[in-house]
Parts: structure tokens; sequence; C-alpha cells
């Protein structure tokens, strides 16, 4: 598995595409695993801290639950619709992320203190849930180009590959 900062050193373009896209929207759906194995999907906010992407999960919630027991995710994320840009962001276009890996607790004080505070200024730490760094195993990147559809994804039993469609 690679962070995503170590993605940004192996699939620079790939990266920064998803990175752009994740990051123009709200609107993600996360699956985590159940305690009797079946899927769950919740809607999720991911974010960037220090260029490594992260969820959040309310105290108590139940995907914070899932993943302290099983930490494999999936991750998809379509801001068609709901698209909205950072300041200097580039326009990510029509395009969709799908991600998998691994959600790894954050639990050093001062870390999570840091990161919490970026995004919630208010936030009192010691209550905000659960939080965690994504670890990714596979990331793709879904478009349409010149009529076709073009899937562009990197793996780490495979590495980058870019599949065109008609």
């Amino acid at each position: 598995m690679a962070s995503f900062v170590e993605l940004d050193m192996l699939v620079p373009e790939l990266a920064g595409r998803a990175r752009a896209i994740l990051s123009s929207t709200t609107n993600a759906v996360l699956g985590t695993i159940r305690r009797d194995g079946t899927p769950r999907l919740s809607g999720i906010d991911p974010f960037f801290y220090d260029g490594e992407l992260h969820i959040g999960s309310m105290p108590g919630a139940r995907k914070g639950q899932d993943l302290r027991r099983d930490p494999r995710v999936a991750l998809h994320c379509i801001p068609w619709e709901s698209r909205r840009l950072q300041d200097g962001a580039d326009d990510p276009g029509d395009a969709d992320v799908k991600l998998s890996g691994e959600a790894v607790l954050v639990t050093d004080p001062v870390v999570l203190r840091a990161i919490w505070t970026s995004v919630q200024p208010d936030a009192e730490t010691e209550s905000a849930g659960d939080l965690f760094a994504i670890d990714v195993r596979s990331l793709t990147v879904i478009s349409v180009a010149d009529d076709q559809l073009v899937i562009d994804s990197w793996s780490t039993a495979d590495g980058r590959h870019v599949v065109r469609r008609t």
C-alpha cells in the first residue's frame, strides 16, 4: 500500500487528478465492512491534510467502529453535480475517483489536534471522534475523452494502466 504522499511520487499526474476530484466535493461514499462481514456504505467528506488523505467519524459512529475492527475501505467520489473549487484549484472536469485501501487510526494527540483544528477551528479535539489516514491499495480515475471512457488506474499489484473504451 502507499500513502497519498507516496502516490504523488509514484504517479504524480494520476494522484494530482484524484486529489483535485476528491477535494472538489463533499459527496463521497465510503464502503466499510460490518461485524457480520456485510458491506456498509456511508456518506463521507474526505479531506487532505499535510498531503495525506483523511476521513473522520463522529464519536460512536458505526463506520468508525467498522474501521477499528477491519480497516479495509473503498471510497467513491463523483463531484459532477456538487463541484466546489478551492482557491487556486484546477477544475478536475467530469471525472470520478475510486480507491481501495486501509484506514489507519490517528492516535497521536498533537497530530489529532492539528488536523481537527484545521478542518473545525472550534473543535474540541478530545470529543471530535475518530480520525483515519487512508493508505491506498488501488486508485482509479474514470473520465470521458474523445467519446471514449478513459480508465486510468494504479495498484500496488499491477502499477499504472490506462484503458480506453468506446
